[in-house]
């Protein structure tokens, strides 16, 4: 069908620069000057004379790699994955070649290691990673988008919305102890985690969206050491952790970053994570796969640095039956995720990848912008999907299918997952899927499954029946 939620999902994934792009707003206004800010600001570019992002922080005052004070996880581990790298070089072409000349690191198959409790899981041929801190990323990303003659980046703190007519007005944001007021056609919150978009709605008189979270209390701790010049072996690595598996940490991740360092994070629940020093550090990942035992035998740069990830969360503005219109919300505004999963970069571009859409769709603008938030519904539910699953399992938390169909199709995921770590076709769609390329319906289908089936060494006769009803879903 034309508008399921797998046929959205691969149009919003196009690879194709945008067209037929038409300048109907006088200003517009995005609040938040990170990854999510930033990507919806150049979307507006196309549309808008003049765009204005409000930042609280000035990232040029942060010194050179340091994460800023409103990106609380901006030391920890981060990876652009395939659906975000396509998404950045869409809007800023040659943005990747920028990246790896500045620093960052191409991380193909071949470099690419990954472990599900300690059992190395086969390589698949779309792995292709670029590897840096988020500050480099970020900070390119931010250069790309200033550099357009149409946007403009103020340091200041928002403070509220206003409303005329059904509709966002203007935005206002304080300066040290002065309060300036902007009249804006078009404001899109890219502000974060902490968002007060919901406050802000509630103080118009709009209802407060729902709010679904996933009780996780991930507690993460990262740290960077030196990289050898000599290193011929992997390069990016993930490491998993099945519940019942004898090790007291969730998962590790480790990448390479510019100016020749390493960065690795290690992921707790609970209070497994609180007092780690970097000798403790250290000897934890010599306990983890070769690439882990590599990274860590530089000299450690910095301290390690803890991160806490109370809950996965979304906010559910798509289901509220008053919105004002000439607003859009994006990033982590929206949705935020395990970070262990590496979604929250892709995920934000393509939300920029719905607002494009949006707009290039000649829309109402005096009506909310629902045809957006439908969109980006599609986008957040599918990375939910991914991200919360495993988490829901470990924690007890996973809910067994109320009817046939349910459990036809988790014995179909089932199939599929215990099969990608040793076959490359069926390892290849699962990943896609988790490097937001594809969308999860791409899973449930039949000869995929069937090959998956195969692959676990399923009886025939159980295949021939789970086959069947499985090709009817």
């Amino acid at each position: 069908m034309p508008n399921s939620p797998a046929a959205v999902f691969e149009r919003l994934t196009t690879t194709v620069p945008p067209v037929r792009t038409e300048v109907r707003l006088g200003t517009a206004c995005v609040l938040g000057g990170g990854v999510a800010g930033l990507v919806a600001a150049r979307v507006l570019a196309d549309h808008a004379n003049r765009v204005v992002i409000i930042e609280p922080d000035q990232p040029e005052a942060a010194p050179s790699g340091a994460a800023r004070p409103g990106v609380p996880q901006g030391s920890q581990v981060h990876l652009l994955l395939p659906g975000g790298r396509a998404q950045l070089e869409r809007f800023f072409p040659g943005v990747v070649t920028q990246a790896l000349a500045g620093g960052a690191v191409s991380c193909g198959p071949e470099r690419t290691a990954t472990y599900l409790d300690d059992v190395e899981q086969i390589a698949t041929p779309n792995a292709q990673f670029v590897g840096s801190s988020r500050p480099f990323l970020e900070s390119l990303i931010r250069r790309r988008t200033l550099a357009l003659p149409n946007v403009e980046l103020v340091s200041g703190r928002v403070i509220g919305l206003r409303y005329a007519r059904g509709a966002v007005e203007s935005v206002r944001y304080a300066v040290g102890g002065d309060h300036v007021v902007v009249p804006a056609d078009f404001v899109v919150d890219a502000s974060g985690r902490g968002s007060r978009l919901s406050d802000w709605l509630e103080q118009g008189g709009w209802p407060r969206p729902e709010t679904q979270r996933l009780q996780a209390d991930i507690r993460y701790l990262s740290a960077r050491f030196t990289r050898s010049a000599d290193w011929d072996g992997p390069l990016s690595g993930i490491s998993r952790y099945s519940p019942h598996f004898p090790k007291d940490i969730a998962g590790a991740a480790v990448n390479p970053i510019e100016n020749q360092q390493w960065a690795v994070m290690l992921a707790h629940f609970g209070n497994g994570a609180e007092s780690r020093t970097a000798d403790e550090f250290v000897a934890r990942c010599r306990e983890l796969p070769p690439i882990f035992q590599e990274a860590v035998k530089g000299e450690i740069v910095g301290e390690v640095v803890p991160y806490r990830h109370p809950d996965s969360r979304w906010r559910h503005f798509e289901a509220l039956d008053r919105f004002p219109a000439r607003l859009a919300v994006l990033g982590d505004a929206v949705a935020s995720f395990n970070p262990l999963y590496g979604q929250g970069m892709s995920s934000a571009a393509l939300h920029a990848s719905c607002l494009s859409e949006y707009l290039r769709s000649g829309p109402d603008l005096d009506a909310p912008a629902r045809h957006f938030l439908e969109l980006e519904k599609v986008v957040v539910e599918a990375a939910w999907q991914t991200s919360t699953a495993g988490d829901a399992i470990r924690l007890g938390l996973a809910t067994p299918p109320a009817t046939d169909q349910g459990r036809r199709q988790a014995w179909a995921l089932r199939q599929v997952r215990e099969a990608a770590g040793r076959d490359e076709q069926v390892g290849t769609a699962l990943r896609a899927v988790g490097f937001m390329t594809a969308h999860p319906a791409s899973l449930m289908a039949p000869a995929l499954v069937l090959r998956a089936a195969r692959v676990n060494g399923v009886p025939e006769e159980r295949i021939r029946q789970e086959y069947t009803m499985t090709e009817t879903t």
